[in-house]
């Protein structure tokens, strides 16, 4: 029994090897053999590479670009043929001279090391906490919490040799290094030593490819606007991916080193600019050539329209800034700022929305550390972002509730003005003015407290804010950046706060005082509302998202019907009526007849810490009167009066009707999508 079974198991071994070379022959076949080229060459290393998709390019509804992208040269580091770590030595030299290379020709390349030297004495750099940390973790230096910039450092240069150099070179040695191992230098992630090199550094690089070997120019692209003034708080920028953008995007194949929309449409609409990226297969054979094959191809971002009319936009940026800063200079010690927008009518399409004081894209990135720090906030979007009290705005939707709810009868209807409304004991307030008997159609025109204090205290706050809300006020107009929502002042909101309702506030409530507040946005879709008669829209920013080719339609904006009030034609008349007077006297050199409503509020700022009493200067409209095709809304904070802001809106109709010739917009736009 015991021969049978060790020749059995002889079998069994023998059996087994046979098996092993016969898959090491088979192997050594397909390497050998079939993966050869024409040449004979074998194939020894592969590896795939990403490919970078374009991000895709912004236009204005007339198919004007306003963001693209140029292509720039950067400098990356591919681990195929970087040295590797037990080439530590060579690795380091190539890195050495490189910084002196750039130093040297004073180009930037990228320093992200969180420790900086003042007088040859390490410390860490303010706001970069989350880069310390890593550089302490038990994944890097694997330090003490409490290690300082100097043990930082120490541990630095110790782990890559590098006290042959002095302290400074070796600082900057051990930051890219640092950068490397943060990024996960791989075969299949390069890191970049520089973000934007001249060609003649890249010809330096490139002659000395032998001694640079695995340093690889790259050609990405970056951000180009036709103008970066334009609407820079729409549009928005695009910038380095952070670690928590990092941390919650990996799984959708962004990279450590990528470039994420961080504000505006560049982050609203990310996931569509961003495109796809590909992949190419790069093998290397025997004798040290490469040879590059895309497996999968990258399909460029798609391309956004906007609503925005970007010389409408423009001439209202211009207009804007001359109104705070030359026209009404004045008019206050401290610097005005403000805030207009456009809408068209039968759309909502946002034709323009400009907040000042601003800033350029362009420059945004070497001047953010001083725009975020600026008293007067250029990167707050006043437009949807800002809330005010409306002031006499608010009329208009008074006017209607007290002409539906037959508080008003009609055109007879009067209410006598003697500058004082005298209904309540011990409450007395006052009109700006002495204006006698008025009808709606004359305290619209006059703007007259006392007919509007005896309307809202018919109607009570409940029915009052009924109609406001149907004309969205207090509520989002649906753009698709980050708006603000208003408040709505009533009887739930003051008990919110602890507060009673008083009759004295339905009186303020009636003229747009109290604790009202809504957005110029908000303003503008009321005065729209108010031009359809009753048809409240969705607004937005976007048009439509096509792909780069404009072959296919990849998102378009449907606009909604929020709300529709079925009111009188009667009632209609009297508004308008009221608003046409307005518009007739304020706004006589406009080239179309306009229906408007002005406003002031006042306001307290605190100035160089002082407390300042100040005006808000607010204002809506329409035009054409009779026919409307556009409404404006503005705000502009220290004005005295919303009637000393209407040279803006005159500014703004002109342009958009400036020409009777001109080819309508929405012609345009169907020419760009052929």
């Amino acid at each position: 029994m015991e021969p049978k079974k060790l020749n059995r198991r002889n079998k069994i071994i023998i059996g087994f090897v046979i098996a092993v070379f016969v898959l090491f022959g088979a192997n050594l076949f397909r390497i050998q053999v079939l993966n050869a080229d024409a040449s004979g060459e074998k194939a020894v290393k592969a590896s795939t590479v990403k490919v970078e998709a374009a991000r895709g390019e912004i236009y204005d509804r007339n198919g004007k670009v306003l963001v693209t992208n140029k292509q720039i040269n950067s400098l990356i580091f591919e681990a195929d043929y970087f040295p590797g770590q037990k080439e530590m030595e060579s690795r380091i030299e190539i890195i050495d001279s490189l910084i002196n290379l750039f130093d040297e020709s004073g180009e930037e390349w990228n320093d992200d090391l969180p420790i900086k030297l003042k007088d040859e004495k390490a410390k860490f750099i303010k706001d970069r906490d989350s880069d310390i940390s890593y550089l302490k973790s038990k994944d890097f230096l694997n330090l003490n919490e409490y290690a300082t910039a100097e043990n930082c450092l120490d541990a630095l240069i110790s782990r890559y040799s590098l006290e042959s150099y002095s302290k400074k070179q070796a600082r900057k040695i051990a930051s890219v290094c640092y950068g490397m191992k943060k990024n996960l230098f791989s075969s299949s992630n390069p890191y970049t030593f520089a973000d934007e090199v001249s060609n003649e550094l890249i010809a330096t690089v490139k002659e000395n490819s032998e001694f640079y070997r695995g340093v690889e120019v790259k050609i990405i692209t970056e951000r180009q606007y036709t103008d970066g003034s334009i609407a820079p708080h729409i549009i928005g920028v695009v910038g380095a991916i952070s670690a928590e953008e990092y941390k919650e995007k990996k799984d959708e194949g962004y990279s450590m080193t990528a470039n994420i929309g961080k504000t505006g449409i560049e982050k609203k609409f990310e996931s569509y600019l961003r495109g796809t990226d590909g992949e190419k297969s790069v093998v290397v054979k025997a004798d040290g050539t490469k040879e590059t094959v895309y497996t999968k191809e990258p399909v460029n971002g798609g391309a956004v329209i906007l609503a925005l009319d970007s010389d409408l936009q423009k001439k209202a940026q211009d207009s804007l800034e001359y109104l705070v800063t030359e026209k009404l200079k004045d008019v206050r010690s401290y610097q005005l700022v403000g805030s207009v927008v456009v809408q068209k009518i039968d759309d909502g399409d946002v034709l323009a929305s400009a907040s000042y004081p601003t800033y350029n894209l362009d420059t945004y990135w070497e001047n953010a550390g001083k725009l975020n720090t600026d008293k007067s906030a250029p990167l707050w979007n006043r437009a949807i972002q800002s809330t005010y009290t409306p002031g006499s705005t608010m009329k208009l939707a008074v006017a209607m509730a007290g002409l539906e709810e037959g508080v008003i009868t009609g055109p007879s209807y009067t209410v006598t003005c003697k500058h004082w409304y005298r209904y309540y004991t011990g409450y007395t307030p006052k009109c700006l003015g002495y204006h006698g008997r008025q009808n709606v159609v004359d305290a619209l025109y006059n703007s007259c407290n006392v007919f509007f204090y005896e309307v809202s205290r018919l109607l009570g706050i409940s029915k009052l804010n009924e109609y406001c809300t149907m004309f969205g006020l207090g509520s989002k107009t649906g753009v698709e950046l980050n708006e603000s929502e208003g408040t709505l002042d009533s009887v739930d909101s003051r008990a919110a706060r602890g507060e009673t309702w008083t009759p004295g506030l339905t009186l303020q409530a009636g003229i747009g005082h109290g604790n009202n507040q809504f957005t110029p946005m908000q303003l503008c879709s009321y005065v729209a509302t108010v031009a359809r008669r009753g048809t409240r829209k969705s607004a937005h920013f976007v048009k439509s998202v096509m792909s780069s080719d404009f072959s296919q339609t990849l998102y378009k904006t449907q606009t909604q019907v929020l709300s529709q009030a079925n009111f009188k034609d009667s009632s209609w008349k009297l508004v308008e009526e009221g608003m046409r007077k307005v518009g007739d006297h304020y706004f006589k050199d406009a080239v179309v007849p306009v229906c408007a409503k002005t406003g002031t509020t006042t306001v307290t700022k605190t100035i160089n810490g002082k407390k300042v009493e100040s005006n808000n200067g607010i204002l809506v409209c329409y035009a054409p009167a009779d026919d409307p095709e556009i409404a404006i809304s503005l705000v502009i904070e220290g004005a005295s009066g919303g009637a000393s802001t209407a040279s803006l809106a005159v500014d703004i109709i002109n342009e958009y009707f400036k020409k009777s010739d001109k080819v309508n917009s929405q012609q345009k736009y169907d020419e760009l999508l052929g």
